[in-house]
């Protein structure tokens, strides 16, 4: 591995802010799952597995936490999914052992201990609270840690570890690829002055922005600024000709009324805690073609979300779709192992995941396809998408048209 390639893996470190400027990538707080009656007749032919079973342990917040989403209840639905429609993991009943952190790093290591202790021959996440302490525990030990979202650079790097979420793409390589797409030669991030946020743009914003051939500008505005009038014409005035907003709620209102005020029609791309029918109530004229970055697609007419709402009305979790993450990661696991030989080992999973031989679809994910082994994010060698996720919205909030956007080669250093 030369100094370059170890230079550019150690950057990921700070790509855990899109995850938390995002305050939470599931589009499952937008209804737009919808209240139709599930089709279980979606589930297919009942394909029992029959075999030994395995022991999967799976890491989540918890209900005691603020953070809460129905993880729990969601894991434990697709699981009885999984081993009475899927067959197992190659014919093998997969019992699931979660364990709780209530957003606690030192309870987040307990667990992983625990796992490592345990006959569990894998780690499966949706959104943990700290894959970092996760991964250090379980890399080392020869135990595969398959996760939705990752954190920073342990997650991103670490051995054994395989993360679906493409956080550095969504962050720094979207906005360019989209700037260029455009036709623009400079585009504004405006992102709360954070160093959280701040610093993961400083840090990939040049390499992505420099494959695109287009500049960045990053604007940090300060946390509670009421008025962005001037902030936003700095921008304009720099010859901005596409913006992104990253922030909070209240951030992105301020972000989008200045706009509105300073008459700006440039394309702007946000992320999808943003795009809310709370937020357009308050911005003149809505949100109306605004681009959005989202972790999935609960679209109610998309095949994967009527599936879903079948696995939660047939196994007692209507309703709470808020815990897609826990669907996404254990389907995408069963898929990545599909077809594979011999027993199911620790060894013989990570050995499977290092060289998952076919590309295989992301659950609830428009069809963004997965490879875990095949290293499409140079910079991140465990996520297993090049791609990410885009919506438009509507006037009041809501998006659609969501499709994937491959943004890999933006963040390959140019040596490579």
């Amino acid at each position: 591995m030369t100094r370059s390639v170890r230079r550019w893996q150690a950057l990921p470190a700070a790509a855990v802010a899109l995850t938390m400027v995002m305050a939470g990538c599931s589009d499952a707080d937008d209804d737009s799952s919808g209240d139709t009656a599930a089709d279980l007749s979606l589930l297919g032919e009942v394909n029992a597995a029959t075999g030994a079973p395995i022991e999967i342990a799976f890491p989540t917040t918890g209900a005691s936490a603020a953070a809460y989403t129905h993880e729990t209840e969601v894991a434990n639905a697709t699981v009885k999914y999984i081993n009475e429609y899927l067959g197992g993991i190659n014919g093998h009943p997969i019992t699931l052992t979660v364990c709780e952190d209530a957003l606690q790093a030192a309870k987040a290591r307990e667990c992983a201990n625990k796992a490592v202790g345990s006959k569990a021959v894998a780690v499966v996440g949706g959104t943990p609270s700290s894959p970092d302490t996760t991964a250090a525990v379980t890399s080392p030990a020869g135990l595969a840690f398959f996760t939705t979202n990752g954190g920073s650079d342990k997650s991103m790097t670490l051995p054994n570890t395989y993360v679906l979420s493409n956080t550095p793409g969504g962050l720094v390589g979207l906005p360019a690829a989209m700037t260029k797409e455009a036709g623009a030669k400079k585009a504004a991030l405006i992102t709360i002055d954070a160093p959280i946020a701040t610093g993961s743009i400083k840090a990939l914003g040049p390499l992505a922005f420099g494959n695109a051939g287009v500049e960045m500008d990053l604007v940090a505005v300060p946390p509670g600024t009421a008025d962005m009038t001037p902030q936003i014409q700095a921008a304009l005035d720099g010859g901005a000709g596409f913006f992104q907003v990253l922030g909070d709620e209240s951030f992105c209102v301020a972000a989008f009324r200045a706009m509105r005020t300073l008459g700006a029609d440039q394309p702007v791309l946000t992320v999808n805690n943003c795009a809310t029918t709370k937020v357009a109530e308050q911005v003149p004229g809505g949100l109306e073609g605004i681009k959005v970055q989202i972790g999935d697609d609960l679209s109610p007419d998309a095949a994967d979300t009527k599936l879903f709402k079948a696995v939660l009305s047939k196994y007692g979790a209507e309703g709470k779709e808020d815990g897609a993450s826990a669907f996404r990661s254990l389907v995408a696991f069963q898929r990545a192992l599909s077809g594979m030989q011999g027993d199911v080992t620790r060894k013989s999973i990570i050995d499977r995941l290092n060289a998952q031989p076919e590309p295989a679809e992301i659950p609830i994910s428009a069809g963004l396809k997965f490879q875990c082994g095949s290293k499409p994010v140079v910079v991140a060698p465990n996520i297993c998408t090049g791609g990410v996720l885009v919506g438009t919205a509507g006037k009041d909030g809501t998006f659609s048209d969501i499709k994937p956007y491959e943004v890999a080669e933006l963040l390959t250093p140019p040596s490579q």
